[in-house]
């Protein structure tokens, strides 16, 4: 926040939430409705149809979700799902834009392109969400925290520095007793 600006208040920040709850239920109704139409003239199952808007819009959201979820790492780490994002608000738009073209034309038919990227985007889709998974779960690894090494031998108490006495090694190609280390999860 900037030295001059006020905090909010609260109505202000719900007015503004509860506008954005109403405007994004609205807008996933309606892409639902075209995408679903869309993925059934595409050559979809009917019953079946229904997935694909999830699966294009779902990566809208759970992208959205990831970049609130690592504000604050390195842009390295944002740059994957601000990507995705950007990737689905495309397919989204123009897969939208496409059934209202089709609607309004009155032939129904799909041309072979778009039936194409409608039966390719759910194992793309797939690919995407789990690497993102994969980011969300390295990035939510519990590190180790370092101490400064002065304050470390300084602080260490008698039993320590008995357990930081040197251990006798290995011959070279002997089986080690130690499990490698496994970063742990955090849940929270």
């Amino acid at each position: 926040m900037s030295k001059n600006a006020a905090p909010l208040s609260r109505p202000i920040v719900m007015t503004g939430f509860a506008t954005t709850v109403i405007i994004a239920a609205g807008a996933f109704i309606l892409s639902f409705a075209a995408l679903t139409d869309l993925a059934v003239m595409s050559g979809l199952n009917p019953s079946l149809a229904w997935i694909w808007p999830i699966i294009v819009d779902g990566l809208i959201v759970a992208s959205t979700v990831a970049i609130v979820a690592l504000a604050g790492h390195e842009r390295k780490v944002l740059a994957y799902p601000w990507m995705l994002l950007f990737f689905g608000a495309v397919v989204s738009t123009a897969a939208n834009a496409v059934h209202a073209i089709l609607a309004v034309g009155g032939e129904g038919a799909v041309p072979p392109a778009v039936s194409a990227i409608v039966a390719a985007m759910p194992p793309v889709v797939l690919l995407a969400i789990t690497h993102l998974t994969v980011i969300l779960v390295q990035k939510s690894a519990a590190k180790p925290v370092k101490k400064p090494a002065a304050k470390r031998s300084a602080a260490r108490k008698p039993a320590e520095a008995a357990e930081a006495q040197p251990t006798p090694t290995k011959a070279a190609g002997a089986p080690s007793e130690e499990a490698p280390a496994v970063p742990a999860l955090s849940v929270a």
